[in-house]
């Protein structure tokens, strides 16, 4: 495909994902089955676009294929989001940010726990893909992996103003964690390790504050301040230095070419 043409059809599908995952939740107050059906519909929407749109192999084509250890790039994911999100919050307590006065009950803990489990793992997928799966695709069709980081990096930034204030503090947040997201992708290959890592922030974030503002526990004399959102900025920021310790034995994806089982043959189209 000549690259003008290429760049409209992949933008064309890129909003139509945009759309189904930010605006159907703004729309309709989804339970918790409404919103799984919802969440299963992004994939199956991601599915048709990729394998009949655009002459991919499907999910695996947007970094999400079954490959050896990508269990292991979850979980290493997890573990690093949770851990820094959980250094965040400690730090904040210190700070004053917030007093603990309890926990709440187990009847309230273990079901909010097990929704959060499972619903922020499809959040955490859905922006993933749509964000870092879908550009690797188009990078590495296109021979454009040198802009991958760039273009993931802002695109993120900008999509996480429909949760965010269009604030530059939110901005400076979203590109520091997005650099360290697309950063995993390009030396994996795939997008499971960041999946993880917005999985484990996410479900640190909804233990401390659920999802009607009610987390594990109990706080009171909860504080606002700019002082809070450097410090967020700043461990945010430790997650690279991780990362890159982890990864740095790791091959680059190769930025001349799509991988062939990537790719249906035209012939077959």
């Amino acid at each position: 495909m000549k690259k003008l043409p290429a760049l409209i059809l992949w933008l064309g599908g890129f909003v139509l994902l945009n759309l189904y995952a930010n605006l159907v939740p703004k729309l309709f107050q989804l339970d918790v089955l409404p919103w799984l059906a919802y969440a299963i519909g992004f994939f199956i929407l991601a599915f048709l676009l990729g394998r009949f749109v655009l002459k991919l192999r499907g999910l695996q084509s947007f970094g999400m294929g079954l490959q050896r250890g990508w269990v292991t790039s979850i979980v290493l994911g997890f573990v690093i989001g949770f851990g820094i999100w959980a250094l965040k919050n400690f730090v904040f307590y210190k700070m004053g940010k917030f007093e603990v006065s309890g926990m709440m009950d187990a009847a309230y803990i273990y079901p909010m726990l097990a929704q959060a489990l499972l619903g922020m793992f499809f959040a955490s997928a859905i922006n993933d893909l749509m964000i870092r799966g879908y550009w690797l695709a188009f990078c590495k069709r296109e021979h454009q992996m040198k802009w991958y980081l760039l273009l993931t990096t802002l695109l993120y930034a900008l999509d996480d103003s429909w949760n965010e204030s269009f604030g530059l503090m939110n901005l400076l947040f979203s590109a520091v964690l997005g650099i360290t997201l697309a950063y995993t992708v390009l030396k994996t290959g795939s997008i499971w390790m960041s999946i993880g890592i917005h999985w484990g922030g996410n479900m640190l974030y909804r233990m401390m504050s659920g999802f009607d503002g009610q987390g594990i526990w109990k706080l009171q004399n909860v504080t606002e301040g700019v002082q809070y959102e450097y410090v967020s900025v700043l461990i945010t920021a430790l997650m690279f230095p991780v990362v890159y310790l982890l990864l740095r034995g790791k091959s680059r994806v190769a930025p001349k070419q799509m991988p062939q089982d990537d790719i249906i043959p035209h012939h077959l189209a």
